[in-house]
């Protein structure tokens, strides 16, 4: 029964942990450290979207879990609250029944922390605000930029394919900036350039390489795809959009 639960705890927080963004080798290391605390034997693969753990008790019973993560949130402040919270249980050993209840109490934690919409909107138009200025726009190009992105932004919200909403992020950030200039004179490659950022996959093509580099070679492998396929869908919604207004 102990074998049972524990290996349901750990591949909940293993869940967890990719849904806010941490990397393959990130989840395999927290996992091991977690297993250490309570002695037992856990062998964790965190393979792209799937999460397979199996662990095994002194007697050579295992049990094994698998979980699929289909959909992710960058967030890290949330994620920050488990990472903190493996620390703590590397440090005092609770019991499985403790533990349970230190997961309820940062799932209600989680629900008081969550990221409001209007801020996410705040930071979406000062990142392309600033990003335009990166690639040399001048100030009305920045603020044509940051609308640009905020509109999309609100658009694409809701949309959970990440490669229909980045193709859709590429076609309207385009179509916006293109409809601001026939109403002020800015710069088209500044501006759009600056909107688009903010849509680019920055830490799935960051954990990918880091991944690469600490020979979690499927993982790694598999969100550089995903990354490149990311920004393709940008580029040709920018692209197609381009064509369309000649």
């Amino acid at each position: 029964m102990f074998l049972e639960r524990i290996a349901d705890v750990l591949i909940y927080i293993g869940k967890n942990l990719s849904f806010y963004g941490a990397s393959a080798t990130e989840i395999e290391y927290y996992i091991s450290k977690i297993s250490e605390a309570y002695d037992i034997d856990v062998n964790i693969a965190a393979i792209g979207t799937v999460i397979t753990l199996t662990v095994v008790d002194d007697h050579g019973k295992s049990i094994t879990r698998i979980e699929r993560v289909s959909y992710s949130e960058i967030n890290f402040e949330k994620l920050s609250l488990w990472e903190n919270m493996i620390k703590r249980v590397t440090e005092e050993k609770p019991t499985i029944f403790t533990l349970k209840q230190w997961i309820k109490d940062i799932e209600k934690k989680e629900n008081l922390l969550g990221i409001s919409f209007w801020k996410n909107i705040i930071a979406v138009f000062i990142a392309s605000f600033g990003f335009c200025f990166v690639f040399r726009g001048n100030y009305t190009d920045a603020v044509a930029s940051g609308i640009s992105a905020l509109l999309v932004y609100m658009a694409t919200y809701k949309i959970t394919s990440k490669i229909f909403r980045d193709f859709l992020a590429g076609l309207l950030v385009y179509s916006v900036i293109k409809l601001i200039s026939k109403i002020v004179s800015i710069s088209i490659f500044p501006s759009l350039a600056g909107g688009i950022m903010v849509f680019v996959p920055g830490l799935l093509l960051t954990n990918a390489i880091m991944e690469i580099g600490d020979r979690n070679l499927v993982s790694g492998s598999s969100k550089l795809m995903e990354a490149i396929f990311m920004l393709g869908s940008l580029v040709l919604g920018a692209a197609m959009a381009s064509a369309l207004w000649g």
